[in-house]
């Protein structure tokens, strides 16, 4: 993260050089890069270093307490079989030797290292977004949103897909949603009266990315003047028979407008549309904080009362508090690692 802010401050002092506006930086990234720009919004040093942020599927609320980074920290060590007092070591070893003993330490049987920026304080003075939004972050406009179907991309090679039962579908999500099973599965059921068990556990075990940007959103609308725009991309890719739907990172090559270039976006000749749709909605916040253009519906600010949500689809639409129903199902789980 501080590499980051060593970047920015690079660009702010460059920038002009390439034709750019030092004044006019905007940051985004999807996934971890998502999280990335979740977590530069906290930070003190990068503040006044960009001026718009978008995070795409990677909403990050916390990061970690110094205990438990410390643990980790030792974890590893031990691997390496390097004492506290003795850090120097560190940097005459090979890359790969540190990346095996954090692979090795993952292996020990109590979990996998919880790696992430550090609430240290001083870099990291507060958690981003838990319980409220960083005060660094409250004059940056934000879009913030996800994809409908995030988790496909990550079980496509699962040999069941498409082939899933009932029985296996409860089995898949008992471990997860424990007693709240059955009132989740009903209610999407309910919604989504056409979806197999297959649909069913793609859709609800996608739905965290989905809770966590609406959060995320929530408080930082909340947390200051600078307005919000929500997402939620459900266009779908005909890729090998549907196979990915509106996946994690499936809206890259739109935001990009290299749809040419991804096989994954599959055929349908609508995507060109909102390829050039979702890509100037970008450029237009770079350029003024507003992502709205000719090419769109009316885009609102987002709040917590007022769950404006642009829907890129084909055509694009904008809808208050969509898919309501399923969200309510949920209420009383937390999303929020501790």
């Amino acid at each position: 993260m501080l590499d980051l802010v060593l970047v920015l401050e690079w660009i702010r002092d460059n920038i002009e050089a390439f034709g750019g506006d030092p004044d006019r930086v905007m940051i985004f990234g999807e996934s971890g890069g998502g999280a990335k720009v979740s977590t530069l919004l906290a930070m003190p040093s990068a503040k006044g270093l960009f001026h718009r942020a978008v995070i795409e599927s990677g909403a990050s609320m916390r990061g970690l307490e110094p205990k438990v980074a410390t643990e980790t920290a030792e974890r590893i060590l031990a691997k390496l079989g390097i004492k506290a007092n003795e850090l120097e070591k560190l940097q005459q070893l090979p890359v790969q030797q540190v990346l095996d003993a954090m692979t090795a330490a993952s292996s020990d049987g109590r979990g996998a290292l919880p790696l992430s920026p550090v609430v240290d304080g001083k870099y990291l003075p507060t958690h981003q977004f838990d319980p409220v939004a960083a005060p660094t972050a409250a004059d940056v406009p934000l879009i913030v949103g996800c994809n409908r179907d995030e988790q496909l991309l990550f079980v496509a090679g699962d040999p069941r897909r498409r082939r899933l039962t009932e029985e296996e579908l409860r089995e898949r999500l008992a471990p997860r949603l424990g007693e709240h099973l059955e009132r989740i599965i009903n209610v999407y059921k309910k919604t989504r009266p056409e979806a197999t068990p297959w649909d069913l556990f793609i859709g609800i075990t996608s739905e965290g990315a989905r809770r966590s940007s609406i959060l995320l959103g929530e408080r930082k609308a909340a947390g200051g003047p600078a307005p919000v725009y929500m997402y939620l991309f459900t266009w779908q890719s005909d890729y090998k028979g549907y196979l990915l739907k509106a996946s994690h990172a499936m809206e890259l090559s739109f935001v990009f407008d290299t749809i040419d270039t991804m096989p994954l976006t599959g055929e349908r000749p609508d995507r060109y549309e909102l390829a050039a749709q979702m890509s100037e909605a970008w450029i237009a916040f770079a350029r003024d904080g507003d992502p709205n253009h000719p090419g769109i519906p009316k885009w609102l600010p987002f709040s917590a009362s007022d769950r404006q949500t642009m829907i890129f689809d084909a055509p694009c639409r904008t809808e208050v508090d969509p898919y309501r129903e399923e969200l309510n199902a949920w209420e009383g789980i937390d999303i929020i690692r501790r």
